[in-house]
């Protein structure tokens, strides 16, 4: 083993030291230990009281939303449905775990999410029981605070898709399927089972092949054969296969033998073959630039932590485990591979990037490496204070206060060049970020999903699908906020009689033309500016350009 910066092997020995040379002593013990509960405590009030509260997203999770409220409605569970039509696209689990929530605590934007936050926080318990297997205390909180406080984390506890309870599932069959390579304990082989299971009924056989892929490079590697020939691992086949019959069921009711080929095959691998009707031009490196943004501010020791690991491989040099490496390798070279790809897909192998980070930053370094840590947190603080300042300025002041007063701290820290006081700074940066981000900019961002907006004022309103209908424009969080699938017109021409006294029609400006050169005059126009807000660009973050870029869409009461 080698202590010298330049060279990416992994010591989980050696403590992290910003030094020219060799580390110069042994850290002070349980260093991690002295602000991880309260970093902990923050970064779990920062997603739970304000990212939960936010609207849902168009398009996917509004979507995802408004099937679990109508599920509410349904006598049977097993089908899924959108808009009153057969759904094949996604597994049942999400929906039926929104949908008893919002049984439970009602329809609101954190009855929706809280199923799959829980899972998130499943996520952050597994990753730190698996990295307390191979690295100790001190990486493994170090990993979780990495976890917890990633840009990642942050938007998948925020915009809720599947992947949000896969990527908890996932980390937590790993964590399990490792601990009985180690161990070989029954309840080991329960909790693969049920995470593997849970995993498959969120997104398919992802849930499946990323924990294998992460275990089997393990074994491969260290050659650790009696865990397989102990013939108890068949339970976790039998166990997922049981949990699976209802959602079989379902398929086979609804869609035939289409329905289960589908699921088992042409959802996940029909994206490798081309079978999959989902397909798209992007590049095989196309991960390479998420996993730039999706593991701030820890990209640099990402990025060292996966370069280490895997030159550490080729040299044939003993690691305390592989799975990691296996798992962020294989996973990611698959995601690659397919014909479709989108940026959260990378969520499910955040968690062991988040290992390799923090194997990483417990290493000895030289100094220019704390100077391009700093650096990039600067950077990052200096990129949200200018959404506050410059991009969403009203009411921002207190947000712009506390980013100052951090980046302050920050630079004091980074004089001191302690490798405690900036791992410390580094969470309070991304805790304060996060606060930002949830608080102030995603509140005022959100405003600009018209679709959400008329439908939180059809709701208030008591306007009924009879009352209220659209043209040309909608969308999932139109349905959702409305409570009811709203009914659509393709167009102004398809309406064959004038809209009835007190009836709304949702509308671009475009249609509203349409209707007063066809005689429909409304009593009241309502403004409604609407931005895709999941593809955020310079011209509309720019106070100046915006209003190039934003529509106008319209409620038109008679």
């Amino acid at each position: 083993m080698l202590s010298r910066g330049p060279a990416f092997v992994l010591c989980i020995n050696k403590p992290f030291t910003f030094a020219a040379g060799p580390a110069v002593g042994p850290r002070p013990p349980n260093t991690v230990s002295r602000f991880f509960f309260p970093i902990a405590l923050c970064t779990i009030l920062v997603v739970t009281a304000l990212g939960s509260v936010l609207d849902v997203m168009e398009v996917d999770a509004a979507q995802y939303a408004a099937m679990s409220r109508d599920m509410m409605q349904q006598q049977d569970v097993l089908k899924l449905y959108h808009r009153g039509e057969d759904y094949l696209d996604k597994p049942p689990l999400l929906f039926w775990s929104s949908s008893l929530s919002f049984t439970l605590f009602g329809v609101h934007n954190w009855s929706y999410k809280l199923p799959s936050i829980l899972f998130a926080f499943l996520g952050l318990f597994s990753t730190y029981r698996f990295t307390l297997l191979y690295h100790g205390r001190e990486v493994a909180r170090t990993a979780v605070l990495m976890l917890g406080s990633s840009a990642a984390f942050l938007l998948m506890t925020n915009d809720v898709r599947c992947d949000t309870i896969l990527t908890g599932s996932v980390i937590t069959a790993i964590w399990a399927g490792s601990a009985w390579t180690e161990q070989r304990r029954w309840w080991q082989l329960i909790v693969v089972a049920l995470a593997v299971a849970s995993g498959m009924l969120s997104k398919g056989p992802m849930g499946l092949m990323a924990p294998l892929l992460a275990i089997g490079g393990h074994v491969l590697l260290t050659r650790k054969w009696a865990a397989v020939l102990d013939l108890r691992w068949t339970l976790v086949p039998l166990l997922v296969a049981l949990a699976l019959v209802p959602m079989c069921i379902g398929l086979y009711e609804q869609h035939g033998m289409h329905g289960i080929r589908f699921y088992f095959w042409e959802q996940s691998f029909g994206r490798l073959t081309g079978e999959n009707r989902w397909k798209d031009d992007s590049s095989p490196f196309f991960f390479a630039h998420e996993v730039v943004w999706q593991l701030l501010p820890w990209t640099l020791f990402t990025v060292l932590g996966t370069a280490g690991a895997t030159v550490a491989i080729f040299r044939k040099e003993p690691q305390a485990e592989y799975v990691s490496i296996s798992g962020v390798v294989l996973v990611f070279l698959a995601l690659s591979l397919s014909q479709f790809k989108l940026p959260h897909y990378l969520y499910v192998i955040v968690p062991l990037f988040a290992v390799l980070a923090a194997v990483a930053w417990h290493r000895t370094w030289p100094r220019w490496m704390a100077m391009l840590h700093g650096a990039l947190l600067a950077l990052l603080c200096l990129a949200a204070f200018v959404l506050v300042v410059w991009s969403f300025p009203k009411g921002g002041l207190v947000f712009a206060v506390a980013l100052g007063a951090v980046a302050i701290a920050l630079l004091f820290t980074f004089f001191r060049a302690r490798s405690l006081d900036l791992l410390r700074a580094s969470f309070m940066l991304m805790t304060v970020v996060a606060a930002a981000i949830n608080g102030h900019v995603y509140p005022q961002l959100l405003s600009y999903q018209a679709n959400a907006q008329a439908g939180k004022w059809a709701s208030a309103q008591g306007l009924g699908p009879e009352q209220f209908q659209s043209i040309r424009v909608g969308g999932t969080s139109l349905n959702f906020y409305a409570g009811y699938t709203v009914p659509w017109y393709a167009d102004v021409n398809d309406m064959q009689l004038a809209p009835a006294d007190g009836a709304v029609l949702y509308t671009d400006a475009e249609s509203y033309a349409g209707l007063i050169a066809r005689g429909f005059k409304p009593k009241e126009v309502i403004e409604l500016p609407n931005f895709p807000v999941q593809l955020l660009s310079l011209a509309f973050l720019a106070p100046e350009l915006r209003p190039t870029v934003v529509e106008r869409h319209l409620l038109l009461r008679f």
